[in-house]
């Protein structure tokens, strides 16, 4: 099973994302990527923001998780969505870093008018809008710290 973390940025009602093009088709990813054998969560959000953005992140809680069925071309992927809680810098494309055309502001009210990677539009409309809904999973950076096996 792949793992792929990302962070969501909201400022101003609207969402940072990330635009490519796949078969003719705009695609919107939300910043991060695969998760490489022993890197922690966080550190993998921050550095793909650092290198494919250039800029720096500090990550929140854990807002959401979605499976995404393999597939003959796809493993299937666990999908784990932080808040970004602060960004500091410009956000800019870094095209030595990704294959990414540019980054668009989506603004929340439209989530589900775009196709969104993973396909969690909806889910974060309802986040963002429902403050039932808006919470986060406490995410636990070590829970073998004590050590008992």
């Amino acid at each position: 099973m792949r793992v792929r973390v990302s962070a969501v940025f909201e400022q101003d009602g609207e969402i940072l994302c990330m635009k490519y093009v796949y078969g003719g088709k705009s695609v919107y990813a939300i910043p991060g990527g695969g998760v490489d054998k022993d890197v922690p969560f966080r550190k993998a959000i921050i550095e793909e923001w650092k290198s494919e953005l250039g800029i720096k992140l500090e990550v929140g809680d854990i807002i959401m998780v979605g499976e995404a069925p393999g597939t003959k071309r796809h493993p299937q992927t666990l999908h784990i969505i932080f808040a970004a809680r602060e960004v500091h810098g410009i956000p800019k494309v870094r095209p030595e870093y990704t294959h990414s055309q540019d980054i668009i502001w989506v603004p929340i009210e439209k989530l589900n008018e775009y196709a969104l990677y993973p396909d969690v539009g909806k889910q974060l409309y309802g986040y963002f809008t429902n403050p039932e809904k808006k919470r986060s999973i406490e995410f636990i950076q070590n829970c073998m710290e004590r050590g008992y096996w």
